[in-house]
């Protein structure tokens, strides 16, 4: 076993949640093992001012945490799932994702207490391109604002009466504790979760043995069935984060289930398919709902 391990982590408090959460399971195996932060401020960290589509996507949360990776100045990194693009550096791997938690999205509010009881030219927030895509969908006569920053600071903008209400993961409130503030939970079907959605992933170098034989006692099998198969329908489609797509894989009764939507970045369309089948199939069951999709016209929408 190793003496210690160096988790390169954004410096958010939920990024150092999901940091902290890996070094309690990674004692849990062996305590005697030393714990170390590596705390990076990334360039989605820096650049508050533009929609994160506008420069680059969720990748500028994790190019610095992976060059600290493949530079050696860290032994593993921990992500959101939901920010890992379709394919990662060829001297990296997924080494392990942890149990999922609360996959869906929810809504944040004061003011209203439903989405659809907002009146017109009320204002929401978000910065993701899929929420933005299901809003202008259901809800045209809706104010939509870029909002970005630490889920505790929109949160503040709703208590503080700036905006009317914000749309996020129901994983990443549940994770700091602020389900107080939850108004509602949007229904999966129509709000598909992005792909990883509620699940951690533990990134670390292909070659690194020692590390990789260790973390891989941590990966939660069914989570990790299902993110694997969400995954192929985004690289089927090659999409990255200015792409409105969406998938989420549940396991029940020795079956994967996948749902997933692609629709246009103006909102006038969305495309849904869903597939089931046995979990050792669950990569081929991904990619025929991607297939599906594509069958359905969902290529010409990104």
């Amino acid at each position: 076993m190793p003496k210690i391990i160096r988790i390169a982590t954004r410096k958010s408090p939920l990024a150092l949640w999901q940091a902290n959460k890996v070094g309690e399971l990674i004692h849990a195996i062996d305590s005697s093992i030393n714990i170390e932060l590596v705390k990076i401020t990334t360039s989605g960290d820096k650049i508050l001012d533009k929609p994160l589509y506008d420069i680059g996507g969720k990748s500028l949360f994790l190019k610095e945490l992976e060059h600290s990776l493949l530079n050696q100045d860290c032994d593993i990194a921990v992500h959101s799932m939901k920010d890992m693009p379709a394919k990662i550096h060829e001297e990296l791997v997924i080494a392990a994702i942890l149990e999922r938690e609360d996959s869906r999205d929810i809504l944040i509010s004061k003011k209203y207490d439903s989405l659809r009881n907002f009146s017109k030219n009320a204002s929401i927030g978000t910065s993701s391109v899929r929420r933005i895509c299901n809003l202008k969908y259901d809800y045209q006569d809706i104010n939509i604002l870029d909002i970005r920053g630490n889920i505790d600071t929109r949160i503040n903008k709703v208590l503080n009466n700036e905006i009317d209400g914000i749309i996020l993961a129901a994983a990443g409130v549940k994770r700091l504790g602020l389900t107080k503030h939850i108004t509602e939970y949007l229904n999966e079907k129509i709000w598909v979760p992005a792909i990883g959605q509620g699940a951690i992933g533990i990134e670390s170098r292909k070659d690194n043995n020692l590390i990789n034989k260790l973390i891989e006692k941590l990966n939660h099998k069914n989570t990790s069935l299902c993110v694997k198969s969400e995954r192929e329908i985004s690289k089927f489609f090659e999409a990255s984060c200015s792409s409105p797509i969406a998938a989420n894989a549940i396991i029940k009764d020795k079956k994967i289930t996948i749902t997933s939507m692609i629709g246009s970045l103006d909102g006038n369309k969305k495309i849904y398919n869903e597939e089931s089948g046995p979990i050792d199939k669950f990569k081929e069951i991904g990619i025929k709902v991607a297939m599906g999709l594509e069958k359905k016209g969902a290529r010409k929408l990104l």
